[in-house]
């Protein structure tokens, strides 16, 4: 076996991460600095969850936002999208029946054995990305904006961008007798 709730009870015993066990799933959670829950308390919930007899790993945040109707559905969507790009682990998955929004991480053990710095990893990644981009995701929720460049290099790039565009089109007026 890959691995066991009994495994991930002793990974966070050891890292004295406080849970509980509720019908075969592990609860957690953390303090967060910008996310605020449903109630508008600054914490994360997750849940971690062992499938196909522990071949399979699933660590939840669920219903970190809600959105069920709404003028800014599409850049939610493209933002959640955003950040599952710009991220290495979490993805988003939006549920059409009650709008809620959730964080998951999950990933395939197979015959390989969890280690608690993948577990350690991945609990404390999923709240931290949450974390980081509540901002960008509540502005996106509430009212349709999405975020703009932030770094040097993606300002560069969209300047290189424009650049090549502007250098096409002196090319296509030349080629057309225009003056360039």
């Amino acid at each position: 076996m890959a691995t066991s709730i009994q495994q991930i009870t002793g990974f966070l015993d050891a890292a004295e991460l406080k849970y509980r066990i509720d019908d075969d799933l592990v609860r957690t959670g953390f303090n967060t600095n910008t996310y605020r829950d449903t109630d508008g308390e600054p914490g994360i919930s997750l849940v971690i969850a062992v499938e196909e007899d522990g071949e399979f790993l699933k660590i939840v945040a669920p219903s970190v936002y809600k959105y069920l109707d709404g003028s800014h559905k599409a850049a939610l969507f493209q933002v959640l999208l955003m950040v599952s790009w710009d991220t290495k682990m979490v993805q988003f998955e939006y549920d059409m029946r009650d709008g809620e929004v959730r964080a998951i991480i999950e990933f395939p053990l197979e015959d390989a054995q969890l280690t608690q710095n993948q577990l350690l990893r991945c609990i404390h990644s999923i709240a931290a990305i949450v974390d980081e981009n509540h901002e960008r995701i509540t502005a996106a929720m509430t009212k349709g904006e999405l975020p703009k460049p932030e770094s040097k290099e993606d300002m560069a790039a969209l300047w290189q961008e424009f650049q090549s565009f502007l250098e096409q089109k002196r090319r296509d007026e030349g080629s057309h007798g225009l003056p360039g």
